[in-house]
């Protein structure tokens, strides 16, 4: 229904309910007929006024389930007008003034009226039934749009990457009376009907993402903008195209009704028709959420505009190519097509990518082509503009800076728009006069021969002069050289010198040297008996767990895996097991971490140090708190009551509560001396978040996930105040030292402070563009930190709500910030595994701290700073001295995850791939790397040796499979074929053919000598989870997600059996070596063996947690993770299965050698992240290192308890 009629219905209904109410008026006080028949028009008015209040409050693009309303309307309306003509009220009115009500003369007889009654009843019902069908009508709508919204919600979105987003809004669009030819360009090209990619091209500096921004706003306020992506090169999800199309369909869905009233519900659909359609790659992404839903549409309306900025900065070339494919598909089957503005430099790859375009698809703008004196004419305008604003802003005097300056800024620009935005900038610093600033520009000296001399001599000006500005001190050129002069020698000098041998070398006083020293030096006359005391303690420490569980592995596995500089270590070689006949490489000194402490069985979410420091404090996610002595580790009791997680504790400053919040909605009090519960309070809707006491300890604050604070007197349980104001969830609550502010942080993206005595709200700070996480104040009260799934910690002033600084460099969300109790250093804890120390007064990074498994939850100081308390997702409670402030970091290592490990058959290179999209080659005997394997373009997930160890294959979420001739280094060949993760590779035994299996549910067969496909072998319905070769490579058995194993023929790709049993996940796939068995294992907790002849099972055999299997030689046994099974009589068994439980390095089941935190492979990655090769044991972890050892297995004891 279009605006008008919606229009007249109102009109309409409004007219009807008008002539009833002046009938009601007119004839109130007649005869017995007369208020019968006034009766029923005044229930009829109460109806009708009724429905033009529904449909005055729906929502105009719904109006076409008001058709039948609208004629039920119109029908009463005329009933009604019929009587009003026989009634004519206007002139009772007036008889009525004269002779008064008796005077009115009655229109109707009895029957007449009782006639005009009934008909009145018949159109109420008309109109009865007509409302009620636009409400389900409505409902329906609303309910199908509820859902819709649900599937859009599964959309990975870029944060920020839309031209109006928060992190956008102060980036500057062109200047009024600016590129008014090129926008006139861009408004003509939107409305023809050919070439429907615009791409805008120039060098780095001339305004590109400017103009973007500009389009993207004209486009927007004409409502024609379907959707915008800025990218940014570093800046997380805008450096990357992982969700570029999933941003794009997100906001076209959203602007829909720009395009098509269906456009949403299509895009909805094809997420529920493929629910996991956001992680697949940008093709299947592309093809699902963009075309096959605008395939759909069948009008021809506008077609959106897509503006596309900075394409040159996504950080992948093989995205940017396979976008711009991409974008030629939306020339097919497609009836309503987007329209491409795209702005870029002329990368070569980009510039190849148009050039393979057909010339009909894209029109083309060459920025550094515009006519220079066009060019310069634009900047002349944008100087003045910003000149002016600068002008006014210091009440400077006269046409400042005069057309001369402006003139001459305009030659040194070189047609540069970046150059002049970045002198405004610079002139404009508030804490300087632009005068002087613009002088120093002025003056530059830019006498080199480079086409950017201009540049380089304006941006040595800023550096400068920040850098002098940054300091903050009046004799900087005094430190400088005393710093260049101190620390020059050191890095100089080939021989390690002391702070006296140094200061006498250089003729300063020591006083000078240590200044300069003292961050960076440890203390460095320690005698050799403090040495080796302080050397025995952290020994201990870290190894105190497996010291109470097996005593006699502090000579096995402490040994083997403390440092190698260690004094106990060199003192103790001779104890080192003799089983264990080459140890691996480690670092050469104790890091800052010092302590782990195990006990919890599900993730740790809080930590809090009592105020002496003699309780440490941990909740957890298996509902428990417990309280541990942080000196030596013990765990001094547990706290059990809450019903559900426990997400947070803090304690009070008397130490003498504890306060723990929990997801079941209460907070609880306990005596941590007794750990006694005294008190629940009990009153959030949803789960506390976080709790935090005040200063004196007479107020109790808790956030929760029903948006609200709410503030308890601990001493009763009584609640005091509930502070609303919130949007969404609370995440953290922090008390300044004082108790006048409390801060709160919200998945609402901003941090509130309140006055606490009141509750007053007292401002909002906003700045984050996710949710904030954890806030913390400083010690003096004068600096608060915010830390936000934003991946950043923000700084601020409460008292005036500035930020005052950001700390960057987390590379997933912040969960966690705590200052220490001096102020000096701020913590902060992330999802990316890590802790980092900050200094608060600069925000520059003091020191990385690695160790956790997974995401970091919380972060504490204990009250003296020497201990630093973080806690994880991956069950521990870590322990560092941050005066160390170092980290395992030294040796070479992956840059992020290790997601598999192979050996070679020789046993002499040890291969890793990894989330970093390498693969590294490593000697096993020194654990030194050999060479790193470049050219897959995502995560590499699977990697397998050639049998004559030649070759090496890897398999990728890039989807290819690619084959590496290991003794040159170098990449053979590229397998591109299959449409989703390569999930497994293998080999044939005489290398003629290579496996891959894949996610989609297909096992290609390739030809490595032509480096062709030679099968594509179809029919699982589920993925496929692992492939291997019958010895003789006559066969090839695939295991899958579909609970079947299928047998194939290498030779002609034709089927020969399926193995159907398993109630789950078919995990592991074997053949004996004669090839009469099959053996499978599941999730279902089975092994089977199978018949490959006749496909009929043998024997299933109960195994739990298999993840190794394979046949002995003699095809008497599967050799297996938990051990040995043995399915005929055959010869001894000599040989041992090495694998991972727990925490142990176990040999046939038995524990051997205990690993340190440090050392334990996750067990989503197992049995990837484990290798065995004969005596060679490899393992890879989460933290990208790798290491490995050599056994004699004759020599090793049946478990611990043998050592």
């Amino acid at each position: 229904m279009d605006p008008g009629t919606f229009t007249a219905i109102l009109e309409t209904s409004g007219t009807a309910g008008s002539l009833i109410v002046k009938y009601y008026r007119g004839v109130k006080d007649a005869k017995e007929e007369v208020e019968s028949l006034q009766t029923e028009i005044d229930d009829f008015k109460k109806v009708l006024l009724g429905i033009q209040g529904s449909v005055q409050s729906s929502d105009p693009a719904k109006l076409s389930h008001f058709s039948s309303l609208a004629t039920a309307i119109e029908g009463s309306s005329s009933e009604i007008e019929k009587i009003n003509h026989l009634l004519d009220p206007s002139k009772g009115k007036r008889l009525m003034r004269r002779v008064g009500i008796r005077a009115l003369k009655w229109p109707f007889t009895k029957k007449e009226v009782q006639e005009h009654i009934e008909r009145l009843e018949r159109l109420k019902s008309t109109l009865s039934l007509a409302s009620n069908s636009c409400y389900n009508s409505c409902t329906q709508e609303n309910q199908k749009a509820a859902d819709q919204d649900r599937q859009l919600a599964k959309l990975l979105v870029a944060n920020g990457a839309t031209f109006d987003s928060f992190d956008q809004q102060h980036r500057p669009e062109c200047v009024q009376n600016t590129r008014v030819d090129l926008i006139r360009q861009v408004h003509e090209w939107s409305t023809s009907d050919d070439k429907y990619i615009f791409w805008l091209n120039g060098m780095a500096g001339t305004g590109k993402s400017t103009i973007a921004r500009t389009v993207a706003r004209m486009f927007a306020d004409q409502n024609r903008l379907g959707a915008s992506f800025f990218f940014s090169r570093g800046a997380g999800d805008l450096g990357d195209a992982t969700k570029f199309v999933s941003t794009i369909a997100y906001q076209l869905a959203h602007q829909s009704p720009l395009v098509s009233p269906f456009l949403k519900e299509y895009i909805s659909q094809a997420i529920a028709n493929h629910d996991n359609v956001a992680r697949q790659g940008l093709r299947n992404q592309w093809k699902k959420l963009i075309l096959e839903p605008l395939s759909l549409l069948t009008e021809r309306n506008l077609s959106p505009i897509l503006v596309i900025d900075a394409l040159d900065e996504c950080e992948h070339e093989d995205d940017i190519k396979l976008i711009l494919q991409l974008f030629t598909e939306l020339q097919d089957r497609i009836t309503v097509k987007p329209r491409i503005f795209l702005t870029s430099r002329p990368e070569i790859t980009i510039r190849l990518g148009f050039r393979n375009m057909h010339e009909i698809l894209h029109q083309d703008l060459v920025l550094h082509d515009i006519p220079r004196l066009f060019v310069e004419r634009d900047i002349c305008v944008f100087l003045r503009h910003e000149l002016s604003r600068i002008r006014d802003a210091h009440s400077l005097l006269g046409d400042w800076p005069g057309e001369k300056v402006i003139n001459l800024l305009v030659e040194k620009s070189d047609c540069l728009f970046i150059y002049i935005a970045t002198v405004c900038r610079f002139i404009e610093d508030p804490s300087w006069r632009p005068q002087e600033r613009l002088s120093l520009i002025l003056e530059s000296d830019a006498t080199g021969t480079q086409l950017t001399a201009e540049l380089d001599g304006m941006y040595m000006q800023i550096l400068k002069h920040s850098i002098i500005r940054a300091s903050g001190k009046k004799d900087i050129s005094r430190l400088s050289e005393r710093f260049r002069q101190i620390i020059g020698s050191i890095v100089t000098s080939f021989d390690v010198l002391s702070p006296t041998a140094l200061a006498g070398l250089l003729y300063v006083s020591m006083e000078d040297v240590n200044l300069t020293l003292e961050a960076m030096l440890v203390p460095n006359e320690l005698s050799a008996l403090s040495a080796t005391v302080y050397d025995a303690k952290r020994l201990v420490l870290i190894n105190r767990s497996v010291i109470e569980e097996a005593p006699l592995q502090l000579y096995c596995s402490a040994l083997v895996f403390c440092p190698s500089q260690s004094m106990i270590k060199k003192m103790s070689r001779s104890e080192l097991p003799d089983w264990i006949t080459r140890c691996p490489t480690v670092e050469d000194d104790w890091s800052s971490l010092s302590q782990v402490l195990e006990g919890h069985t599900d993730a740790v979410n809080a930590a809090a140090f009592s105020s002496n420091y003699q309780i440490l404090a941990s909740g957890s996610s298996d509902w428990t708190i417990r309280l541990w002595h942080p000196a030596t580790g013990t765990l001094r009791s547990t706290l059990e009551g809450h019903r559900y997680g426990v997400s947070s504790v803090a304690f009070s400053e008397n130490g003498q509560l504890l306060a723990s919040g929990s997801w079941d909605q209460t907070v609880r009090l306990w005596n941590p001396a007794t750990g006694k519960l005294l008190r629940a309070c009990e009153g959030h809707t949803a789960g506390v978040t976080a709790v935090a006491f005040s200063g004196n300890g007479q107020l109790l604050a808790s956030a929760s996930n029903d948006t609200t604070i709410r503030l308890w007197d601990p001493a009763t349980g009584a609640l005091q105040s509930i502070l609303a104001g919130h949007k969404e969830q609370v995440t953290a609550v922090a008390v300044s030292d004082n108790s006048q502010l409390l801060a709160s942080g919200s998945m609402d993206f901003t941090v509130r402070l309140w006055d606490f005595a009141t509750g007053i709200p007292r401002r909002t700070l906003e700045g984050h563009t996710c949710a904030v996480n954890a806030v913390a104040f400083a010690d003096n009260g004068q600096l608060l930190a915010s830390g936000s799934s934003d991946k950043t910690i923000r700084l601020w002033n409460p008292a005036t709500g500035k930020l005052l600084r950001t700390c960057e460099g987390h590379t997933n969300r912040v969960t966690a910030v705590a200052f220490s109790g001096d102020g000096q250093l701020l913590a902060s804890g992330s999802s990316d595994l890590t802790i980092r120390l900050w200094d608060p007064a600069t925000a520059s990074l003091r020191a990385i701290l690695e160790s956790h498994t997974n995401g970091v939850k919380d972060v504490s100081f204990s009250c003296n700073s020497q201990l630093l308390a973080s806690v994880s997702e991956d069950e521990t409670i870590r322990l560092w001295d941050p005066a160390l402030r170092t980290s395992k970091n030294t040796l070479d290592r992956h840059s992020h995850v290790i997601n598999a490990l192979a050996i070679s058959g020789d046993g002499q290179i040890l291969a890793s791939a990894s989330c970093d999209q390498t693969i590294r080659l490593w000697d096993p005997a020194t654990g030194a790397l050999q060479s790193t394997l470049k050219g897959h373009t995502d995560a590499v997930f699977l990697i397998a040796f050639s049998g004559d160890g030649q070759f090496l294959a890897s398999g990728s979420n890039d989807l290819t499979v690619r084959v590496w001739e290991l003794a040159t280094k170098t990449l053979r060949a590229t397998l591109e074929g299959h449409d989703g993760f390569v999930s497994t590779v293998v080999f044939s035994e005489g290398r003629q053919l290579l496996a891959s299996g894949s996610t989609d549910n297909t096992v290609r067969l390739w030809d490595l000598e032509a480096g062709t496909l030679q099968s594509t072998l179809k029919g699982h319905s589920g993925s496929i989870i692992e492939v291997v070769f019958s010895e003789d490579g006559r066969f090839l058995a695939s295991a899958s997600s579909d609970q079947t194993v299928r047998l194939w023929d290498t030779t002609t790709g034709q089927l020969q059996n399926v193995f159907k049993g398993h109630e789950s996940t078919v995990t592991m796939v074997a053949f004996s070596g004669n090839g009469k068995l099959l053996a499978s294992a599941s999730r279902d907790q089975t092994i089977r063996l199978w018949d490959p002849a006749s496909g009929n099972i043998i024997r299933r055999l109960d195994a739990e947690g298999v993840h190794q299997l394979s046949f002995s030689s003699d095809g008497t046994r599967l050799e297996t993770n938990l051990g040995h099974i043995q399915l005929s009589n055959g010869a001894n068994c000599n040989s041992g299965v090495w694998t991972m439980q727990r925490n142990w390095l176990t040999w046939n089941g038995h524990k051997a050698l205990w690993l340190p935190p440090d050392f334990r492979i996750s067990p989503g990655f197992l049995p990837r992240c484990l290798a065995v090769r004969g005596n060679l044991i490899a393992m890879g972890y989460q933290s990208g290192r790798v290491i490995s050892l050599e056994v004699q297995p004759g020599f090793i004891p049946s478990g611990p308890e043998d050592l």
